[in-house]
């Protein structure tokens, strides 16, 4: 079973995502900021897919990536966010040159078919690290 990490401030959004998530086959978590997110990684060391909302309270997409970064487990990461792209952009940018293998960005709102597909690639690349590392 795959491991997802939702960290967004909007509670039915993720449901929304792990609702999708849980009906394919992965193991969701949800968490409503980056601090949480990160508290939650460090008890697990499992190859995991992490889908991060920019602008969360307390500590936000951008601001998460040195903890992750800190973090010695297979992760993939996509960010996402209902505003302007810069903002994603630059998250990209400095995940990226942090050495954290960062998909493409996801705006909201997204369909389900959209995740669908999503997380199947994920798993698909998931599947992959974890084959390297072995």
């Amino acid at each position: 079973m795959q491991k997802l990490y939702i960290a967004d401030d909007n509670v039915e959004f993720a449901e929304y995502l792990a609702h999708v998530a849980t009906r394919d086959g992965w193991e969701a978590e949800i968490c409503s900021n980056g601090l949480k997110l990160l508290e939650k990684l460090k008890k697990g060391d499992e190859p995991a897919l992490l889908l991060v909302d920019i602008n969360m309270p307390h500590m936000d997409g951008i601001e998460v990536i040195s903890g992750i970064a800190a973090l010695n487990r297979p992760m993939r990461l996509r960010f996402m966010t209902g505003g302007g792209a810069p903002s994603m952009e630059a998250a990209k940018l400095i995940a990226q040159a942090r050495d954290i293998d960062v998909g493409d960005s996801i705006h909201k709102p997204l369909s389900r078919d959209f995740l669908r597909d999503l997380l199947q690639t994920e798993a698909g690349a998931l599947a992959q690290m974890q084959a390297q590392s072995l």
